[in-house]
């Protein structure tokens, strides 16, 4: 086929070194040329990069850093609830020794219409002369005019003085079983027979007329913290009661 002059020829039979002679000299069909593939449009979400969370080393340290801190702030306040826990353990304990050996002390005393004081030697009670100042370690109260049995024995036990537990001791000569009313007692553990005025009686409970006022004082020293250990340098809770009481029946 002719065309002005030029003969048309397919791409593949041109020699490659002269296919842009022939594309100066003339107009190739579009069969001529090479044929590519469509263009087709790539949608942007295939670009779109998954997005990862995670935290740097520094922040992972300020997270650990806030954490210790709320876990030494929780065993902390844990440590300090055991602590008043145990105080209070210690003052309730002391408190209540002291109202019971109080209240029964008292009730005895008020109840009793004559009394002795002295001294006791094994399970024997020994009683102070009469004329000499009314101050011993046991407190004998009858509930009859005539020093008849049974009797009630109030004593100090001074066996463990030198570890600071002195113990205040009750028992009934029917059976001696002793009870103890208050431990953990120091320095002033005796009786003493008092006039109206709080000076020391020197005569025997035995009068109708006048029968004294009975009067102890009651130091009581106890661990504050129970859990610590023996020393000079632990924590005491001290505590002091003066128990007066005058037997006051009748005859």
């Amino acid at each position: 086929m002719k065309n002005e002059g030029f003969s048309l020829a397919r791409a593949s039979e041109i020699p490659h070194g002269n296919r842009g002679s022939v594309l100066d000299h003339g107009t190739l069909s579009s069969s001529a040329l090479p044929q590519h593939p469509p263009h087709r449009e790539i949608s942007s979400t295939h670009f779109k990069t998954i997005s990862l969370s995670g935290h740097t080393l520094i922040e992972a340290m300020f997270t650990s850093a806030i954490l210790a801190m709320f876990i030494i702030a929780l065993l902390s306040a844990h440590l300090l609830g055991l602590r008043l826990n145990q105080l209070v353990e210690s003052k309730a304990g002391a408190n209540d020794d002291s109202r019971r050996s109080l209240g029964q002390l008292t009730t005895d005393i008020r109840s009793s219409k004559r009394w002795l004081i002295g001294n006791l030697s094994g399970t024997n009670f020994v009683k102070l002369a009469n004329g000499s100042i009314q101050q011993g370690t046991a407190l004998q109260l009858f509930q009859t005019t005539n020093y008849s049995t049974p009797y009630i024995l109030y004593y100090f036990d001074l066996s463990e003085t030198n570890n600071k537990n002195g113990k205040l001791i009750r028992t009934v000569n029917t059976n001696w079983i002793p009870a103890t009313l208050a431990s953990n007692l120091i320095e002033t553990l005796f009786f003493t027979a008092e006039n109206y005025d709080g000076t020391p009686a020197t005569t025997q409970g035995d009068s109708a007329a006048f029968k004294n006022v009975i009067h102890t004082t009651l130091q009581f020293c106890q661990f504050q913290y129970p859990t610590t250990q023996v020393g000079s340098n632990c924590l005491y809770d001290y505590y002091r009661q003066d128990i007066k009481a005058t037997p006051h029946l009748p005859e």
